[in-house]
């Protein structure tokens, strides 16, 4: 199961990337990446769901790793970029030429920390569960 998790994550970032690299194609840039920030939200669900979370993190300790709590950050990190990315998107959309700018550099941002983020997590994984 642990593969196919992996598999995702990875194709994901590859889609991610078409997407960064194809701006002007707005029928495929717009819904790619929404589905990217729609399936980043999804995973930590599906990971808490099947996952056994609580004996790793607590029972073994591991909550006081500081690579558990780079993960975390990162997270956070890219959550709130996304978040960012969806308001300047909408404001590019409503015709604002000076947030484009903005919005690609933030894309730029996104890309970096949804990578080691990606990075983080395989680190993380847990081959067994």
């Amino acid at each position: 199961m642990q593969i196919t998790v992996t598999l995702a994550v990875f194709f994901s970032y590859l889609l991610m990337l078409a997407a960064y690299f194809l701006p002007r194609q707005r029928f495929f840039h717009i819904p790619a990446m929404l589905a990217i920030i729609i399936f980043d939200m999804g995973v930590p669900i599906y990971l808490y769901m099947h996952r056994e979370w609580w004996q790793r993190l607590i029972e073994k300790q591991e909550i006081l790793s500081s690579l558990v709590w780079m993960h975390f950050f990162l997270l956070i990190a890219m959550y709130v970029l996304d978040a960012i990315q969806i308001y300047t998107a909408s404001k590019v959309l409503k015709g604002d030429q000076t947030a484009r700018e903005e919005h690609k550099a933030h894309g730029k941002a996104l890309l970096v920390v949804r990578g080691l983020v990606i990075v983080s997590g395989a680190m993380l994984a847990n081959p067994e569960g």
